[in-house]
């Protein structure tokens, strides 16, 4: 069953391109992915749109954009899990038999400037900052965590996003650990590198079966072999309302389920994009995901694990590639496809198998694995 390819990509910046782009941007990231796949809009069955936030534009308007074929368009929301949530819906639609070829685009850009931390608090929720930096202060207490170990996963993921034409904070410069516990502190012990930019942006991707592959097409052949998707189960310990991320068994889960599904083992795994709107999540995953186990995690970050040459040195995948949450940006929609870029560009190079992961506040998770055949 596991038979969806995912025949092209695209993306445009992520940054602060002000209120109301959003259907521009996302018929920019739509058309460089039909490029990127060799198909026109003509050859779509179906159009999945993420938007995450309530001031964005909907998907049907992009799909307007690009052409009146008449194909049905489906909008998702889902928070930060928004546009891997996309991505399991249209994968869904390719196996169910109800399309061939579905075209993915994540977007957001509100009309209006409300900030995303207004959104939330008007919810009645704490600022994201200040949860993860109680969270991150708790797991100093207990497993020895510094804010060097925090610095040092940040500069690696602004060091990722130097490379990155798409990421809103690309540094001009090498970023050392120095340079991030010195820059203004937002929430003890987060400085103002440790935390998502937020921002603007778009990505698409188009999912196809195996007999919708683009005719004459020469890139590689990268399937999206598992989609998992789950929201909380019952334990003492839930947190009812208001939840950011959810329970640790949450991502657990999820993760195991979306390896079976594909039929990969976790030391199969090159390459993993993870949810680290604040330094101390990606930390958190790497436990949680099952690549380090609790006391040894930070030790592995202070040797070099988890970055460039990790696969060669500690058998362990890179994390955050393309500069994650922290450097690339995390404008909500467009997250979860921004991650299948970048996974889609490592598999087209020399990496095979590679994971993204995503959360949604409520809360949901969503992990894909993707493998070029």
């Amino acid at each position: 069953m596991n038979d969806v390819l995912i025949a092209g990509v695209g993306m445009v910046p992520f940054g602060n391109h002000g209120p109301g782009m959003g259907v521009k941007l996302g018929r920019d990231a739509a058309l460089a992915a039909l490029q990127d796949a060799h198909l026109t809009y003509a050859e779509i069955d179906a159009v999945v749109v993420g938007t995450a936030h309530p001031l964005s534009p909907r998907g049907i308007f992009v799909a307007k954009e690009l052409g009146l074929t008449g194909v049905p368009v489906q909008h998702v929301t889902n928070a930060s899990a928004t546009g891997l949530s996309a991505m399991h819906c249209a994968r869904q639609a390719i196996l169910s038999g109800d399309a061939r070829r579905v075209l993915v685009v994540g977007m957001d850009s509100p009309q209006k400037a409300v900030p995303v931390e207004d959104i939330i608090v008007a919810e009645g929720n704490l600022p994201p900052v200040v949860s993860f930096a109680l969270w991150a202060k708790r797991r100093m207490h207990e497993s020895g965590t510094t804010r060097e170990h925090l610095a040092a996963i940040t500069a690696k993921n602004w060091n990722y996003a130097r490379e990155n034409p798409f990421a809103a904070r690309r540094a001009p410069e090498p970023v050392t650990i120095e340079r991030v516990l010195g820059s203004r502190m937002i929430a003890d012990p987060f400085t103002s590198m440790m935390c998502t930019p937020w921002g603007e942006g778009a990505a698409a991707a188009v999912l196809c079966s195996d007999d919708g592959w683009p005719v004459g097409a020469t890139q590689p052949r990268i399937r999206l072999a598992g989609s998992a998707f789950g929201s909380d189960a019952y334990s003492p310990e839930l947190i009812l309302e208001g939840a950011i991320v959810g329970p640790p068994e949450l991502s657990q889960r999820t993760a195991a389920q979306a390896l079976t599904q594909a039929s990969v083992k976790r030391s199969d795994v090159d390459v993993v994009q993870v949810h680290d709107a604040f330094a101390v999540e990606e930390l958190m995953y790497y436990e949680l995901l099952g690549f380090s186990d609790p006391g040894q995690t930070e030790a592995l970050v202070g040797e070099g694990a988890f970055g460039p040459g990790s696969r060669e040195r500690f058998g362990l995948p890179e994390f955050s590639t393309d500069g994650g949450l922290l450097a690339r940006g995390h404008p909500g929609g467009p997250t979860g496809l921004a991650q299948i870029w970048e996974t889609v560009r490592r598999l087209r190079g020399k990496d095979r198998v590679g994971m993204c992961h995503l959360l949604g506040a409520g809360s949901v998770c969503v992990v894909q694995v993707l493998v070029r055949d």
